[in-house]
């Protein structure tokens, strides 16, 4: 476990937040254009620990560099109690950092007590600093002592020590009362910054009070799925909590990727000694975070902070139940005046901290409730039911509970068919007047001329078609929702895009033009009837946003059938297969811009360990091998590695499930193969590669890479891992 100084995380268990750090830290030693850099952040995604984290990186490197980390708090009433506390904050973390003393962030020393602890060549400039500040504060001149106060870190650089500036929850400053305006002196003061800097808050804070022309720009969002998914394995580990691949995933994906909810839940189950291991106990957990845990006391933290009135509260919260469930739309800002009773100071301000938390979002005098935050959603029902409306605590728990076991499954498939999607919005941003085979697009050419051909065979034989597509240049993409909420009915926000355009780039009224997309589900070829559907969805798009010229565009896996091509054709739109687009992808050169989608040629399977059960899986490699056009002396080799390493997978194993876990991933010039089984544990997190004793296990791995190309025997956390590849 590597050491702790501010964090609350082990580096090793800070996960999903590589890209994130890198940057900063490469802000911090000064490798960027900008001196500034502003941290935009949704609400509770670990803005904090991932400062914090680069925060103990610099103090336990001990480079020349002075971290220092300060976060804004409610506690902080006005800008000058804020600025001391600042000043403060400052010296004691400059005075630990040069003394190389951890304890002294601990301590509570005064200021005072802080200058006689600084090292000779710091004290000079420490205490001429705290004689300005006290001064200022005896005359009560309060803009001057903020000012001073804020400009430590430029006093210190001054006399030699440089330090690496990040003030945190910015947006905190939102409460600060007094005549001094905090955000604006910082921000007077650190645009003329010869230090290096982070700003952090919540980023509809920022993007209002901070302009980024003289920053480099970091946005921080919910953690990707995988990630997601990694940080509650490594929780549910740590607290014992059982887990397995399907409530992982659920975990991730309804959680929405937020690691403090995540959080919340593995130790919610370590807390009550429960595992994890059932959508049923998943949803357990959740409801009782919604109800009393620490889920519902976030969010009652929030709305506390908002309106600390309860009257009030029930007037918000009615307000957005009614926005969620019945309006479903933007309402005027003024109707939300009425309903809360609350003067113009005190609506404004509501308002403000509801945008800034993303509760509503506020958009030219309307107001829109978030209702893609189902989290929220959820909390926002189970108060509304039990405190406006009083139903029976026991009635709205069990009912909440029941839904979202429901809903439980809805959730996995919905977030399955989202990660599939295409990327029709990021395709058709690269359309630009490029003349496009016709097979590419009308299904009808394609099924006749390629459907069933290899992919390099097709894209050899298109490039001499003579029927062409001329594709528009697109100017704006977006998803359709934006333009159309009530097409969310039908389809998840990622398989369908609007993009505006013009045919021929000459950028006149006659010329422009609208492509309305959409991917749609059939098992095989898309019927009549559902192309009929899909067409009359788009095009109710093109009608309510009045787009006079259009296109439509309808994708499915398989293709249409000849009575939905009929229709297709009878409503100027054009239908692709799957296998279409990926051509057209390819066509378009526009793999970086619509993404890697993840390999589909991976195969899975678990035997138990003893009784032969290796020729079982050498019999599966071995047509895996033949269906991706490996030499027959290639398969030969690649079974025998593989016998050789379920054996040794099986011999002296501590598996208490007795089973070997395998992986078969075919990659575009090679096959790997990853051989597992679980029981041996190490104590520490990094896998260690290790070699087997002489003897069986020994003569084993030489056979295996006499074999194979490469060859990889490893300890990890959960057992051993063998990995072996051959290329084509």
């Amino acid at each position: 476990m590597s050491e702790k100084v501010i964090t609350t995380v082990a580096a090793e268990d800070f996960i999903g937040r590589t890209r994130e750090f890198d940057a900063l830290w490469q802000h911090a030693k000064g490798e960027t254009s900008k001196r500034g850099l502003l941290l935009f952040s949704a609400p509770s995604v670990g803005a904090s620990e991932l400062l914090k984290q680069v925060y103990d990186r610099l103090f336990l490197n001990q480079t020349e560099t002075i971290p220092f980390y300060f976060a804004l708090k409610k506690s902080d009433k006005t800008a000058k109690q804020a600025a001391i506390r600042f000043l403060q904050t400052f010296l004691q973390q400059t005075v630990a950092f040069r003394r190389k003393d951890a304890r002294i962030l601990r301590a509570s020393p005064d200021v005072c007590e802080l200058a006689e602890l600084a090292i000779p060549s710091d004290g000079y400039w420490i205490d001429r600093l705290v004689a300005t500040c006290q001064t200022e504060s005896q005359l009560n001149d309060e803009r001057s002592l903020v000012r001073n106060c804020l400009s430590a870190p430029f006093r210190a650089f001054s006399n030699g020590a440089k330090s690496f500036v990040m003030i945190d929850d910015l947006h905190e400053a939102e409460h600060l009362t007094g005549e001094t305006d905090f955000v604006e002196e910082l921000k007077d003061i650190f645009s003329h910054s010869s230090v290096q800097f982070v700003l952090a808050g919540n980023r509809r804070f920022l993007f209002d009070k901070l302009p980024s022309t003289k920053a480099e720009t970091l946005e921080l969002k919910p953690l990707d799925f995988n990630d997601a998914g990694l940080l509650t394995e490594n929780l549910a580990e740590k607290s014992a909590v059982k887990i397995n691949e399907q409530t992982r995933d659920l975990i991730a994906a309804q959680l929405d990727g937020n690691p403090t909810f995540i959080r919340f839940s593995i130790h919610a189950a370590d807390a009550k000694k429960v595992d994890l291991d059932s959508f049923q106990q998943v949803e357990k957990i959740y409801t009782d975070e919604l109800f009393g845990g620490k889920i519902g006391k976030f969010y009652d933290a929030i709305f506390s902070e908002i309106a600390p009135n309860v009257e009030t509260q029930k007037h918000i919260l009615g307000l957005l139940y009614d926005a969620l469930t019945i309006e479903k739309e933007k309402t005027p800002i003024e109707s939300w005046q009425l309903r809360t009773n609350l003067n113009d100071e005190d609506f404004y301000r509501t308002m403000r901290l509801l945008n800034t938390h993303e509760i509503v979002r506020v958009t030219s005098n309307l107001v829109e409730a978030m209702s893609e935050n189902e989290i929220l959603t959820d909390y926002i029902k189970a108060r509304f039911r039990l405190e406006t409306i009083a139903e029976s605590r026991a009635l709205v728990i069990g009912e909440m509970l029941s839904e979202f076991l429901k809903r439980a499954p809805k959730t996995m498939a919905r977030f399955y068919r989202r990660t599939s999607a295409i990327g029709l919005r990021e395709l058709l941003s690269v359309f630009n007047c490029q003349e496009t085979p016709a097979s590419l697009l009308d299904y009808s050419v394609f099924k006749d001329e390629y459907k069933g051909a290899p992919t390099d065979e097709v894209l050899k034989f298109i490039a001499n078609e003579e029927a062409k597509i001329a594709l528009p240049q697109i100017v704006y993409t977006a998803h359709t929702v934006a333009f159309y909420p009530p097409i969310n009915q039908v389809t998840e926000t990622e398989r369908s895009a609007v993009a505006l355009g013009f045919q021929e780039s000459t950028y006149t009224d006659e010329d422009e033009i609208v492509w309305i997309a959409a991917e749609i589900d059939a098992k095989l070829e898309a019927s009549r009837e559902l192309t009929e559907f899909w067409c009359d969805r788009l095009e109710m798009v093109a009608l309510v946003c009045n787009f006079l010229k259009y296109k439509l565009w309808l994708v499915a896996p398989e293709g249409f059938a000849p009575e939905a091509i009929e229709v297709l054709k009878q409503r100027n739109a054009y239908g692709s297969s799957r296998k279409q687009v990926e051509l057209l992808i390819k066509f378009l050169q526009a793999e970086n811009i619509v993404g890697e989608k993840p390999n589909a040629n991976e195969y899975e399977m678990i035997v138990p360990m003893g009784e032969d059960t290796e020729l079982i899986a050498a019999h599966a490699v071995e047509e895996i091998a033949r269906r991706h056009h490996f030499a027959p002396k290639a398969i030969n080799q690649i079974k025998t590695a593989l016998v050789e390493a379920c054996i040794n997978a099986t011999e002296h194993s501590h598996s208490p499930d007795r089973k070997i876990y395998q992986k078969f991933s075919i990659e575009k010039d090679k096959i790997v193969i990853t051989i597992s089984n679980r029981g041996l544990r190490l104590a520490n997190k990094q896998a260690q590669e290790i070699k087997p004793d002489e003897g069986r296990r020994g003569w084993g791995l030489k056979l295996m890479q006499t074999l194979m190309d490469e060859v990889k025997f490893e300890q990890v956390d959960d057992g051993t891992r063998i990995s072996m590849v051959k290329y084509l």
